[in-house]
C-alpha cells in the first residue's frame, strides 16, 4: 500500500505502517496535553496509542499465522489509523479456512484483556469490572491496565459484528458460502456490513463521536469494496496473466542509452503508458512510467538525462502462468504501479496493466453473459 513504510519482520511477515498513524499519534498527544497541560498527561496517551496498536497488530498476527498454517502466504500487515490489515497473497478458496483465518484475531484480544485485567487485579488489587479513569492515571496506574483491558474487549466484541469487513463480517460470509456461491454470500454480508455503517454513523453524530463516523464510512465503502472485489474474482476466475498481458512483440521498449527526445517519440507512436527498460545483456533493468516523463518535461535538467536515470527500479513482477486476479490485479490495486512486468526464467515477455485487466474483465464478463442469455 502507497505510503506505508516497514518497522520489521516477524514470523515471517512484514509488519508496515502507513505514514497516517502519525497524525492520530500527534492528534491525541495535543488532546492529552490540552486536557492535562502537562507533558506527562501527552506522554501517557501516546504511550496508550503505541500499546493499543500493539495490542491490533498481535490481532494482525492471529489471522495472518493462522492463514499460514493454512498454506495461504500473508504479503504483509499494515497498520493504519483505523486499525491493522493483514493481506493475504490470495484469498481462501475453502470457506471454512476463511472462516477460521477471521475468527483467529478476536480470540487474541480476549487473552490481551484477561492479562490486563489479571495484571491490575494482582499488582493493584483493582477490580476487572471498575471502569477506568484515564485522568488519574499518573496517581492510579492501574487505570491503564484497566484501560487496556476494557479497550480489548472492546475490539473483540466490535470485531466479531456480523458486518463485513470486520472480522464477525469475514465469518459470517464463510458460512453463508457453505450454503451458496461465494458471490451472493458476499453481497449479503456486504448489505448487512452497511447497514451496521449507517447504524454506527447516525449514533456518532448524534452523541458527536466523529472517530465512530469516521470508522462507519470506512466500513460502508468497505463492504462495497468487499462486494466489487468478489464478482471481480468470479468474473477472472481460471484466467492466467498470459490469457490478457501484451506481449512482448506488442509492447514498445527502451534502452537505458535512450534520451529524453527518443522517450517522447516512443510515448507518441502508441498508447503504451509505462515502457519497460531492458539492458545490454536483454534483461529487464527498470520501468520508466508516463509521470515520469511528464514530470522530466518541466524541468530543462532533467530532460537532458538519460532513461537510465528517470527510471524506476523497483517495479511489480509476475510470471505468465500467474493467477490473473490473486497474482496480478490484487497486487495492482494496492500498489501505487499501474503496471506488472511478466517475466518468465528471467526473460521479459509482456506487460499488464489496470487497463488491460478491465478490458478482459468485460470481455469476460459479456461472454458469461452472452452464454447465459
Amino acid at each position: 500500500m502507497g505510503g506505508s513504510f516497514g518497522i520489521g519482520s516477524y514470523f515471517g511477515v512484514d509488519v508496515k505502517v502507513h505514514w497516517t498513524f502519525f497524525l492520530l499519534f500527534v492528534f491525541f498527544g495535543a488532546l492529552g496535553y490540552m486536557q492535562t497541560g502537562s507533558l506527562w498527561g501527552t506522554a501517557l496517551v501516546a504511550g496508550l496509542i503505541v500499546a493499543l496498536f500493539v495490542c491490533v497488530l498481535l490481532h494482525e498476527y492471529g489471522h495472518a499465522l493462522m492463514a499460514q498454517r493454512l498454506g495461504i502466504g500473508v504479503r504483509d500487515i499494515i497498520l493504519l489509523p483505523i486499525g491493522g490489515m493483514a493481506r493475504l497473497q490470495r484469498l481462501p478458496e475453502k470457506a471454512w479456512d476463511e472462516v477460521k483465518i477471521a475468527i483467529a484475531g478476536p480470540p487474541v484480544n480476549v487473552v490481551l484483556a484477561a492479562i490486563f485485567y489479571g495484571g491490575a487485579y494482582l499488582v493493584y488489587g483493582a477490580s476487572p469490572f471498575a471502569l477506568p479513569d484515564i485522568a488519574a492515571a499518573g496517581e492510579a496506574p492501574q487505570n491503564i491496565l484497566l484501560y487496556l483491558g476494557f479497550i480489548n474487549v472492546l475490539l473483540a466484541v466490535f470485531n466479531l459484528l456480523p458486518a463485513l469487513p470486520l472480522d464477525g463480517g469475514r465469518v459470517f460470509r464463510g458460512l453463508l458460502a457453505t450454503r451458496m456461491d461465494r458471490v451472493t454470500a458476499t453481497n449479503i454480508a456486504a448489505f448487512t456490513g452497511q447497514a451496521f455503517a449507517v447504524l454506527f454513523f447516525l449514533f456518532g453524530l448524534l452523541t458527536l463521536n466523529i472517530i465512530l463516523a469516521l470508522v462507519a464510512v470506512f466500513i460502508f465503502l468497505a463492504a462495497s469494496g468487499e462486494a466489487q472485489m468478489a464478482q471481480q474474482r468470479e468474473v477472472t476466475r481460471g484466467l492466467r496473466v498470459a490469457d490478457v498481458m501484451r506481449t512482448k512483440d506488442r509492447t514498445e521498449m527502451l534502452s537505458p542509452h535512450h534520451d529524453y527526445q527518443q522517450v517522447l517519440e516512443a510515448l507518441i507512436r502508441g498508447h503504451q503508458e509505462d515502457f519497460p527498460v531492458i539492458g545490454d545483456d536483454g534483461r529487464v533493468v527498470g520501468v520508466l512510467t508516463r509521470s515520469a516523463i511528464f514530470n522530466a518535461a518541466n524541468s530543462s535538467e532533467q530532460r537532458s538525462r538519460s532513461v537510465r536515470d528517470l527510471m524506476e527500479t523497483d517495479f511489480l513482477t509476475v510470471s505468465p502462468e500467474a493467477d490473473l486476479f490473486d497474482e496480478a490485479f490484487r497486487p495492482l490495486q494496492e500498489s501505487e504501479s499501474g503496471t506488472m512486468l511478466v517475466i518468465e526464467d528471467g526473460e521479459f515477455v509482456g506487460m499488464v496493466g489496470m487497463k488491460d485487466l478491465g478490458q478482459a474483465m468485460l470481455l469476460q464478463q459479456a461472454g458469461k453473459g452472452g452464454r447465459a442469455g
